[in-house]
């Protein structure tokens, strides 16, 4: 798709910088960062996503109902609590 753009000075100044120290021809440098602000700009994804998703092992561990907020308090006071018992 053919795009006209009107540089002010400055911008055509670091155009010409960017062109002379990758070596690249203007179209390619402009789709290169174009597509470079774009994935910036997408968010993160989770520790999770990066690994392929939550092993289903570890899911297939958990009690049901574990996941919630109050569930995983009351275990984790039940194991301190046991911990603290332990050393007594």
């Amino acid at each position: 798709m053919p795009l006209t753009v009107r540089l002010d000075n400055e911008t055509e100044h670091c155009l010409k910088e960017l062109l002379a120290e990758t070596g690249q021809d203007r179209s390619s440098l402009i789709r290169q960062l174009i597509r470079e602000c774009w994935q910036q700009r997408q968010p993160s994804p989770s520790i999770a996503q990066r690994i392929g998703g939550h092993p289903e092992s570890f899911l297939n561990t958990l009690p049901p109902g574990s996941a919630e907020r109050e569930q995983r308090r009351r275990r984790l006071g039940q194991t301190l609590t046991a911990r603290q018992a332990e050393r007594r």
